[in-house]
């Protein structure tokens, strides 16, 4: 019984994956820092969109709707190159800038049918992240989202 245990948990620990933070880009707001981040080790691409986990961490608590405070967010990002379209879902809000406490607040992920895509302005973080996530699926075997 104690070896199957054994054997279950190191097979949960090689299939989780640890998230590899790259950090993108700042803010240039001294007051307010934002952190814009990408988990390398989660991006894969298809033949319409690439798909990756994104983090963004502030400097300063940011508040909810609900006043509830937060310093970090992660979210699943969508973009779709061929239109330089960019989307997200599944936003998971922490109180602490690493995102790595409890959340204090979840969304769930929608299907793509349901994702809002838009363009990013020029210059923008937005533009950064597809740039970076596009550049990053290029000559990648293609997998499935």
């Amino acid at each position: 019984m104690r070896i199957v245990a054994t054997l279950c948990l190191s097979a949960l620990g090689f299939s989780a994956q640890a998230a590899n933070w790259t950090l993108l880009t700042t803010s240039t707001d001294l007051k307010k820092v934002t952190y814009w981040y990408v988990d390398t080790s989660s991006v894969v691409a298809d033949d319409k969109f690439v798909k990756a986990q994104l983090r963004t961490a502030w400097s300063q608590m940011q508040f909810g709707p609900d006043n509830t405070g937060y310093l970090s967010t992660t979210y699943i990002s969508y973009v779709d190159c061929s239109r330089r379209l960019l989307a997200y879902t599944a936003n998971t809000y922490f109180s602490d800038f690493d995102s790595t406490s409890a959340p204090v607040h979840q969304e769930a992920e929608l299907p793509l049918t349901e994702l809002n895509f838009s363009p990013a302005r020029a210059g923008t973080p937005g533009e950064m992240r597809i740039n970076y996530l596009c550049k990053s699926s290029e000559g990648s075997s293609n997998k499935s989202i």
